[in-house]
Order: C-alpha cells, then sequence, then structure tokens
C-alpha cells in the first residue's frame, strides 16, 4: 500500500494555484505526471479531484502519495560557480527597473524563461543566483526565441497581485515585429480559437475552427516597404504563441520565426526572431520600456525601414489607457 500523506495549506499560499502551491512546499514534480496524478485521484484537494489550475484556500488539505515528489532534489543547488558568475553578468546587463517588490528585466532572444530538457540557459536559474531565499516568482511568461520585459515579482504577495492585473486586463503588453509580407490591412484585430497541434508529436499551436481556446490580438502597422512591415502587437488574450501563430494566421511570418514559418519559398536566414516585448504598463507604474536587441536595431537599417520610435512611444500612452 503506497504512503499517503497529508498537507495543510498556510495563509501564505491563500489563492494561488494548486500546482504551485505543490511543487513549493512538496518537491519537484513532472507536469504531465502532476496532471496524471490528479486525474487519478492520486492527489486530492479537501478529499476531492482537483486541477493543477484551481485556486486554493487557507486550511484546506491537499492528501498525496509521498512518493509522487523528489522532495531532496528540491533544495538541491546545482549551480557551478561559473554559471552564476554568468548568471550575475546578465542580470546586470538586463534588469531595467526594480523596487522592493518587482525586478523588471530585459530578456535575450534564446533564453528560456523556465528550466528543462536542453536548456543550458534560463531565467529560473538566474533568480536562484541571486536570490539567496528562492522567493522569487515568475508572473508571466515569454518563448524562449522572444525578447524583452519580463517581470518577477520578489514575493509571494505580489504574484498574487500580479496575477489579479493579469486576470482582470489591468496590464498593457505591447510588442514589436518585423513581418513579411507586409499586412493588407494596417490595422486590425485577428481573432480565432487556438489549440495543440498533434502532427509528429511537435510542440506547436494551431488556430481551429472548433476546438482550442479563443484568442484575440490588435495589430497595427508601424512603418512598411514593399517587403517588411514592422507592426504593433498588442495580445488581449495570452495564449501559448498566440502572436506568432495569429501574424501566420493573416499571412504575415515573422522574420526568423522558424517553427511557424509559413511561406517556405522565403529565404529567412534570421537567426533571431523578430518579436520584442517592448512597453509594459501595470497600476501604479508608468510605462516601462525595454530597449531593441542589436539585430533587430540592424535589420531595421539594413531594409531602409525608417521608424521613429521616440513619437511612437508618446502615440503608445496616448492610445493605450485603462485608468
Amino acid at each position: 500500500m503506497k504512503q499517503l500523506e497529508k498537507f495543510i495549506i498556510p495563509e501564505s499560499e491563500d489563492k494561488s494555484r494548486l500546482d504551485r502551491c505543490l511543487r513549493r512546499h512538496l518537491g519537484e514534480i513532472n507536469q504531465s505526471l502532476l496532471e496524471k496524478s490528479l486525474r487519478n485521484k492520486y492527489i486530492l484537494l479537501n478529499g476531492k479531484k482537483a486541477k493543477s489550475s484551481d485556486k486554493i484556500e487557507k486550511d484546506q488539505v491537499i492528501t498525496y502519495e509521498a512518493s509522487l515528489f523528489l522532495k531532496r532534489k528540491k533544495v538541491i543547488s546545482t549551480i557551478s560557480n561559473k554559471k552564476k558568475f554568468f548568471y550575475l553578468n546578465l542580470y546586470k546587463k538586463t534588469l531595467l527597473k526594480e523596487n522592493i517588490n518587482w525586478i523588471v528585466l530585459n530578456k535575450p532572444n534564446q533564453i528560456a524563461v523556465q528550466g528543462g530538457t536542453g536548456q543550458k540557459k534560463n531565467i529560473d536559474e538566474l533568480l536562484k543566483s541571486i536570490s539567496n531565499d528562492n522567493q522569487f516568482k515568475l508572473v508571466h511568461r515569454l518563448d524562449k526565441d522572444t525578447s524583452g520585459i519580463l517581470v518577477i515579482a520578489k514575493n509571494l504577495k505580489t504574484a498574487k497581485n500580479f496575477n489579479d492585473y493579469f486576470k482582470n486586463k489591468r496590464i498593457i503588453k505591447l510588442y514589436l515585429a518585423i513581418v513579411s509580407p507586409p499586412p493588407l490591412k494596417n490595422q486590425q484585430y485577428i481573432a480565432s480559437k487556438i489549440e495543440k497541434s498533434s502532427f509528429l508529436n511537435v510542440r506547436k499551436m494551431k488556430t481551429s475552427n472548433n476546438s482550442g481556446k479563443f484568442a484575440k490580438t490588435y495589430m497595427k502597422t508601424l512603418v512598411k516597404n514593399s517587403k517588411y512591415a514592422i507592426v504593433l502587437l498588442n495580445p488581449i488574450t495570452g495564449r501559448t504563441h498566440q502572436l506568432r501563430v495569429h501574424m501566420n494566421y493573416i499571412g504575415c511570418s515573422i522574420i526568423g520565426d522558424k517553427k511557424y514559418k509559413l511561406n517556405k519559398n522565403f529565404q529567412d536566414n534570421e537567426n533571431f526572431l523578430k518579436l520584442h516585448s517592448y512597453i509594459l504598463k501595470f497600476p501604479k507604474e508608468k510605462f516601462i520600456k525595454a530597449p531593441l536587441p542589436e539585430h533587430f536595431i540592424n535589420f531595421i537599417k539594413e531594409n531602409k525601414l525608417d521608424i521613429d520610435l521616440e513619437k511612437i512611444e508618446k502615440d503608445f500612452e496616448k492610445e493605450f489607457k485603462y485608468e
């Protein structure tokens, strides 16, 4: 008979997601194993079946099989001194703004947010390298290939506040992308359902007429020539790979996007995805801007996409308001 244990949810985890609470207190567990364990009732919340995304409350009881969680592996640091030195330098280079509750970084391309198989450099390890108490929490995600603004909470209360901001659409996120060919419409809302693609077991998303989750993106062309356009993208929903999928949906692939490249005949030799989380606004804070990476600026210059970023930033502040 497998050993069952109980965990009483503390006040500090009130209104947290179940899966995040489990990892913080019980130990590491693979996401697919976690989902399977919840479906099979190996993990119960107040004696009932639950979902990983369920919001929990203090004093609720989690019953679980102890063997599911790797407790020891959670506390062992495997970050070498050489890596820590790399991360500390990266932190100094990418730090945009911080206060006692949060940090804003300008994440480079090709650095994953979370660690995992094949992810040699990631923000998770960076946070462990700069924090002694491991209290820093990611409040949103960027694709590995996407650069730009990434917000990290320094404590659980701030993380919960940001979760509420996102849920109540009080966060404004504006991206810049270079696409080809230029969109037919200079301004439009792109809406579709997005679901996982099962083709060849490759982790990709696709638009769907019937199933999937509803996704909506606002797009505005800022400057264009005969071949390329710089577009503003405002994701109104937050689906996986939403901006890349939606630009393909209207026939305009983002330059450097090898995963969702639409036109196989178009010679795209760019090593870096031209998608950048450029400006972010949240309550009680002014617009925060992440300068464009060098490869993005060079592409603009080489292809004569003359753009007045200062004027555009002022226009953003007038156009996007919520309070």
